[in-house]
């Protein structure tokens, strides 16, 4: 366990100095910002059927293919290129450490500037409390379940940076395959929403698309979240969504010290 906290300080260390990541965070959080204050302007001419602070957490599950990659792209494959990737796994540390401390650190970066999106709507209630009353702002089922919408994915994401991370030594090659794998994974969302995969046949496909259902149908989701009903099976996919590319990433670090 003292192994674990030392990489993830170090880790998270890396991030707060780097200026990528403030760079990013800083343009990512202003376009964020933009984007959620003309929605709420504009909220009563939509046919926008869910609470308005969901807005926010479709604009962070779509943005995260800009910001994500900037947050793990330097974890593994800086590290490569330096070398000194080869020297901390011959440590007595093991690569399961290694990869959850890491993917902890970026995990951590993620959320922590969701807490500061989040801080838009309470800004506003500052500001014009009828106004964010009338939004539903002052609902506390509406924080808890976009919250944890927004936890839930942004863990298996971030753990896609992580894998990508640790297949390249290039720190480029690695934040744009994170954004290829995070693009067409939303896509994937985008595609599936409102659709059933399911074939109702009874054989194998049934079992197939029902899997495939599973790990992108998250987005239909989103209105029983928003609503604060937890749904405990997109948080099981998810969880396994994000053990699989860890348990990946650990299998790629054991390949690099054979």
């Amino acid at each position: 366990m003292k192994q674990f906290w030392i990489i993830l300080k170090y880790e998270l260390f890396l991030l707060f100095i780097s200026p990528a990541t403030y760079v990013a965070t800083f343009y990512f959080l202003s376009l964020l910002a933009i984007g959620f204050r003309f929605f709420i302007e504009s909220f009563v001419y939509t046919d926008w059927i869910l609470p308005p602070l969901s807005s926010l957490v479709v604009g962070l599950l779509f943005g995260s293919p800009a910001l994500i990659p900037f947050i793990t792209m330097r974890s593994f494959a800086e590290e490569r290129r330096l070398g000194t990737l080869e020297a901390l796994i011959s440590t007595p540390i093991s690569n399961n450490t290694i990869v959850i401390g890491k993917w902890c650190a970026c995990y951590s970066f993620f959320m922590l500037i969701t807490l500061l999106s989040f801080g838009f709507p309470i800004i506003l209630m500052i500001l014009f409390p009828e106004q964010g009353l009338s939004l539903g702002f002052n609902r506390h089922e509406h924080w808890i379940g976009c919250f944890a919408f927004v936890s839930i994915f942004g863990a298996s994401f971030t753990s896609i940076g992580i894998f990508s991370s640790s297949l390249t030594k290039n720190q480029m090659v690695a934040g744009m395959l994170t954004f290829t794998l995070l693009t067409l994974y939303i896509s994937g969302m985008a595609y599936a929403f409102g659709h059933d995969l399911n074939t109702n046949k009874g054989d194998i496909s049934d079992i197939i698309f029902g899997s495939i259902n599973a790990v992108i149908g998250g987005l239909d989701k989103l209105d029983e979240f928003s609503m604060g009903l937890i749904d405990i099976s997109t948080i099981l996919h998810q969880i396994v969504l994000s053990l699989f590319f860890i348990a990946m990433t650990t299998i790629q670090i054991s390949k690099i010290q054979k």
